[in-house]
């Protein structure tokens, strides 16, 4: 499959919007959040803290994006915020091109880790698959930081 990946303009914010909403993975307070990233990075050019990517097939169709940043207050980590695929394009690796862009743009920023965290819930679990495939290593787990029984899971990658 032919991606292309590119920075995030704001016709993107709707088809982006429409993903995470069909993933079922994000519940509303998730979906406000992902979107008031993309509203900063989108209405704010001078920003700095979040960085985001849309990845688009041949046909110029919105398959997935990616938002991330540089942790505040480090010398070179970073941190995965949001990565998401429209449904019908899971498991054909646009996640995988997704993340490989932003490694090789850290990678030119100087950038040495980087940090996904994720819930323990197991409507997750594909996603803490996806960051073991791809090299991270689990850091640390905060038992029932989300909610009694959701544990906050770090996952770490190092990218020198």
């Amino acid at each position: 499959m032919e991606i292309k990946i590119r920075k995030t303009i704001s016709e993107d914010r709707e088809a982006i919007k429409i993903i995470l909403i069909d993933t079922q993975k994000f519940n509303q307070e998730e979906i406000d959040c992902a979107l008031e990233l993309i509203d900063i990075y989108l209405n704010n050019p001078s920003q700095k803290d979040y960085l985001i990517a849309t990845a688009i097939n041949k046909d110029n169709e919105i398959v997935g994006y990616v938002c991330y940043g540089k942790a505040p207050l480090t010398n070179g980590a970073y941190d995965l915020y949001w990565i998401a695929v429209k449904p019908e394009y899971q498991r054909h690796g646009i996640g995988k091109i997704l993340l490989n862009h932003i490694e090789e743009e850290i990678v030119k920023l100087s950038g040495r880790l980087l940090f996904a965290e994720t819930s323990s819930r197991a409507v997750y679990e594909k996603t803490r698959q996806f960051y073991i495939n791809n090299s991270f290593s689990e850091e640390a787990r905060i038992k029932d930081f989300y909610s009694k029984g959701d544990d906050k899971i770090i996952y770490r990658k190092d990218m020198l």
